[in-house]
């Protein structure tokens, strides 16, 4: 048998506003979502790419957001 100890979902997203940026880390943290930001660029035409790790269902996430 195993067991998921710990878990975490890291992801690359592209968002075509700052404001649509802005929306989804305020979904984040409305639903309490545990999230780091690992990296955000803004690009020259106003869209953003974010690197988002966030905690995966309700599995708990050890030491991945630290």
């Amino acid at each position: 048998m195993k067991r998921i100890i710990s878990a975490c979902l890291e992801q690359t997203q592209l968002f075509e506003t700052e404001h649509d940026y802005q929306v989804y880390i305020r979904g984040l943290e409305k639903k309490r979502s545990r999230y780091k930001i690992v990296s955000r660029e803004e690009k020259p035409d106003g869209s953003v790419i974010a690197k988002v790790a966030r905690e995966y269902n309700a599995y708990p996430v050890g030491d991945y957001l630290k």
